[in-house]
């Protein structure tokens, strides 16, 4: 909760993904952590970025954090002998059939290839109460039930 990473849970993670792989399931990996990096990458108080009202830096967080996030995670993957590739999401791909159609076929294809998609919503861009008003997910939970239902 403090905004770091746990490694040694995201060690564990990726090893059981590799294993899930090796027994020929398809994966695909919903995270978050991005905007509790980048907060602490950026100095800013937790308070200051669960503010409501505080959407910018909260954006900012996200686009900091989204990269530790990422580079975290390919080298744990790629240590293991795997390969990962970002997705981030935005409420738009669920809205619209066409991008809907344009990200389940990417999700397809990272699979086909042996790349485990990571899923993130993309906080850089979500989160203005223009884009609220639209909002499909507001958790990983929602955002993982519909990754899978189109998966």
């Amino acid at each position: 909760p403090d905004g770091s990473l746990a490694l040694s849970r995201l060690g564990a993670l990726v090893e059981q993904i590799k294993d899930l792989k090796n027994s020929g399931r398809q994966v695909l990996l919903v995270s978050s952590g991005a905007v509790g990096l980048g907060r602490l990458r950026l100095g800013l108080a937790k308070d200051v970025v669960a503010d409501p009202a505080n959407v910018i830096d909260r954006q900012a967080c996200a686009a900091a954090g989204q990269g530790i996030l990422m580079s975290t995670y390919d080298m744990m993957f790629q240590r293991m002998g795997v390969s990962c590739a970002q997705v981030l999401i935005t409420q738009g791909d669920f809205l619209s059939r066409e991008r809907y159609s344009y990200l389940t076929d990417t999700l397809d294809r990272l699979t086909q290839l042996g790349a485990v998609p990571i899923i993130n919503e993309n906080d850089v861009v979500t989160g203005c109460s223009e884009l609220d008003t639209q909002r499909v997910f507001s958790d990983n939970d929602k955002l993982s039930a519909l990754v899978a239902a189109g998966a």
